[in-house]
């Protein structure tokens, strides 16, 4: 795993967003300059410090546990791309204020 995990708030709730997780499995395709758009809202909160990160090698150990939700906020070629985790739930960063009913109110939420 590279990068660390960032702590947002979007639309009320706490979302820790991790850039650069390492991949699982990796598509064979490669998509097109078109296809790969990276959408970002432009209401980005600023990052948090680095004592509330997970540290990279920390974020398996945090991911076991059954109360830890990952959200991969990426697009789906990117996911295609780069490979993802068991057991993720994807809503690209984009699209994640309008869909925040779909995550879970209960658990931690781990975005990658």
């Amino acid at each position: 795993m590279r990068g660390a995990i960032r702590r947002l708030i979007v639309g009320g709730v706490a979302v820790s967003v991790t850039l650069g997780v390492a991949s699982v499995s990796r598509a064979t395709a490669v998509p097109s300059a078109q296809q790969r758009e990276v959408r970002a809202p432009d209401n980005l909160p600023d990052g948090l410090d680095e004592e509330m990160r997970v540290q990279p090698g920390e974020v398996d150990n945090v991911l076991s546990d059954p109360n830890v939700v990952l959200l991969d906020v990426r697009e789906p070629w990117e996911l295609e791309l780069y490979g993802t985790r068991k057991g993720y739930v994807n809503i690209p960063l984009a699209e994640l204020e309008a869909r925040l009913d779909e995550l879970p109110r209960d658990k931690t939420i781990l975005t990658a």
